[in-house]
């Protein structure tokens, strides 16, 4: 376990007394303060978390009907910290903080759980300079919650392949349900857990099959199935969340845009114009009829473009360390207009070059570029060489898919980037953690005198 480990200890306090000392140095010295914290997304959170603490409901940001757009997960972290806190922005970065740092000792056991320690302290390693998990921390956004709870989830998984016992199950399916409540893009996570599940047990005859099944299942379908009745009684809507069909829509956006030889940006603008005049006033199951309905015809015309540009998107969520909220929390660079966000946000160019004016600014960019180059670097290391022994191939062929869902789903898209590799930044750690142990013994080894 990581608290018997003394290097994991360590490192666990020191980059969590780091973590407070920033936080020390938002609060009273950083010209932006906690502005810093507030992203475009940020209000659909803290707008449904202040209206649990006073309405006693959850709340559409910009609507006031009840919440379906996002799922409650952490507007309900938020309320719970304001409840007990007081709406104190230094609380909820304190908590975050406090996950982020957890992260670390999750990717230790992760790692732990079918390599040797010093893979473990090496992932270890990986997690606690990872640039997402210190820029988001100071964020009101979901990231570092959902990491924290897929990256648990990812631990009981890895258990369970070692040593298939329903206690490991049973909490891989609990925890997944807990991470799908604050973003449904682990939803999917389900079916291929459920069907990877079936294939290790395929020898095991149908009973064992049938019982396995129902102890992932059934407890993500009860939670998950409550709050579909809940958005079904509130507002007639019975999926799980409206934002879904949205997404779809806007996904095309940055083609809409290249079609009209605009920037990319524009596509945004041009898509929502194209909604009907009184789009917002439809119930929700007929809005999404109306975004599936425009997006196919899109989605088949813009597929072969897509397709050419996805390696690009890939590489930019892979490769994207989290340098813009960085440099507005090390270097507290002024407020950022819509524009400036957007384009921080969302750019199209490999770099921020209209953002890099000073050394201090080329530095943290190399420094952002070097860490995600070598835990990417790393991770394909490690993984070339878990392959080469045959025990451990059901931890890396899960890890892998692990990876490579989240890694596509979250970046086949125009705003792709750094802070989408949040859920799989840790399994990256623990793959990295396998190279960075061969390479370490491989160093030892020639140190030692000859005999």
């Amino acid at each position: 376990m990581f608290y018997k480990d003394l290097f994991a200890r360590r490192l666990i306090l020191i980059t969590l007394f780091l973590r407070l000392a920033v936080l020390g140095y938002v609060l009273f010295l950083n010209p932006l303060g906690t502005a810093l914290f507030t992203f475009p997304d940020s209000l659909n959170y803290t707008h449904p978390a202040h209206t649990l603490l006073e309405q006693g409901s959850l709340l559409e940001a910009y609507t006031n009907r009840p919440l379906t757009f996002r799922t409650p997960g952490y507007p309900v972290f938020l309320a719970i910290i304001w409840g007990v806190f007081g709406q104190s922005n230094a609380a909820v970065a304190f908590w975050q903080i406090l996950l982020s740092t957890a992260l670390i000792a999750l990717s230790y056991q992760a790692a732990r759980s079918f390599l040797s320690q010093t893979a473990a302290r090496a992932a270890a390693l990986l997690c606690a300079v990872s640039t997402v998990y210190w820029a988001y921390s100071f964020a009101y956004l979901s990231d570092v919650l959902f990491a924290f709870l897929i990256t648990a989830y990812l631990l009981a998984a890895l258990l369970y392949i070692q040593k298939p016992t329903m206690s490991f199950l049973l909490w891989a399916s609990l925890l997944l349900t807990a991470a799908v409540f604050v973003r449904p893009v682990a939803y999917n996570m389900l079916f291929i857990s459920l069907l990877l599940l079936i294939l290790k047990h395929r020898k095991d005859g149908v009973k064992k099959i049938g019982k396995t099944a129902a102890a992932l299942v059934l407890p993500f379908l009860l939670f998950t199935g409550a709050w579909q009745i809940r958005n079904w009684k509130q507002t007639g809507y019975a999926g799980f969340h409206s934002s879904a069909a949205y997404n779809l829509y806007y996904w095309n956006l940055d083609s809409v845009a290249r079609a009209h030889h605009l920037p990319a940006q524009e596509g945004s603008r041009l898509l929502s114009q194209a909604l009907p005049p009184d789009f917002n006033d439809w119930p929700l199951s007929q809005q999404d009829n109306w975004f599936k309905q425009q997006a196919q015809p899109m989605i088949l015309k813009y597929w072969p473009e897509k397709l050419l540009r996805a390696p690009y998107w890939l590489a930019k969520t892979l490769f994207g360390g989290s340098y813009t909220q960085l440099s507005r929390l090390f270097f507290g660079r002024p407020l950022l207009t819509e524009e400036e966000f957007s384009y921080q946000l969302n750019k199209t160019g490999p770099i921020p070059a209209k953002h890099l004016r000073r050394l201090s600014d080329w530095l943290l960019l190399g420094l952002c570029l070097l860490q995600t180059l070598l835990t990417a670097g790393l991770a394909f290391a490690g993984a070339c060489l878990i392959w080469k022994d045959k025990t451990k191939r059901n931890h890396l062929v899960f890890i892998g898919i692990y990876i490579l869902y989240f890694w596509g789903i979250s970046s086949t898209f125009f705003g792709a980037g750094g802070r989408y590799r949040a859920p799989f930044e840790s399994a990256l750690c623990v793959l990295g953690g396998a190279a960075a142990a061969a390479l370490w013994n491989k160093l030892t080894r020639r140190k030692k005198p000859a005999r």
